[in-house]
């Protein structure tokens, strides 16, 4: 749950709060990579915990996702913190053409969390994990399926690459996401199982409580 809640903090501030800062001041970016490396710590460490859950299929699917989703994180970060080591060296052409290839980071980036949100919807269906998760999993997934939209949307626009339905909406599920999955973490593992049991034997006791309705 910690690990959970330190990426909330950091991620949310480095993907939301910071991206609304008018400006490209060299110092806020370099805070901006600082806060994203150490937001990366903290996801790996929920996700590792989350690997544990899952069984079959849907672990390996989550373990490919939660890979790719690393991998992309440390890639954004270059591009993120590298240009404000020499600011004002590099020429406005080479200077747009990093950018541009950073704001693609989120965009590609959906594909990894729907692969890591999947996983966690089908155990949650399962009763391994909580249902409010499951439900929680659906919601982001459905709205990172939908994001994909911004690989092509026109600059400028609330679906352009990097652009607000990238950082404001899939930045705001991202946190809400990985804050829910390491409050279900803290949980019991058995926890889940024994609700779904409960409910599973409360509607077949309440099936057999009910009289026969005759001709």
């Amino acid at each position: 749950m910690i690990a959970g809640a330190a990426f909330a903090v950091l991620y949310a501030t480095a993907v939301v709060v910071l991206h609304a800062l008018p400006g490209s001041d060299p110092a806020v970016t370099r805070v901006q990579a600082l806060l994203l490396t150490f937001a990366t710590l903290a996801l790996v460490v929920v996700l590792a915990v989350a690997r544990d859950r899952l069984t079959g299929p849907p672990a390996h699917l989550f373990t490919i996702g939660s890979a790719l989703l690393v991998a992309q994180l440390c890639v954004a970060i270059w591009f993120a913190g590298g240009p404000s080591l020499r600011p004002g060296q590099a020429t406005a052409g080479t200077a747009r053409a990093i950018e541009d290839v950073g704001s693609m980071w989120l965009p590609v980036a959906t594909i990894a969390n729907i692969a890591v949100a999947a996983p966690i919807l089908l155990s949650a269906n399962e009763g391994r994990l909580p249902r409010w998760l499951g439900i929680i999993a659906a919601v982001f997934t459905v709205e990172q399926l939908i994001e994909t939209i911004t690989l092509i949307g026109p600059p400028g626009s609330f679906i352009s690459p990097g652009g607000p339905m990238n950082h404001y909406l899939g930045g705001t599920l991202s946190v809400a996401f990985v804050l829910a999955l390491g409050i279900a973490l803290a949980t019991p593992p058995g926890e889940a199982t024994d609700d779904a049991a409960t409910d599973s034997a409360d509607i077949e006791e309440a099936e057999s409580t009910e009289e026969p309705v005759g001709d």
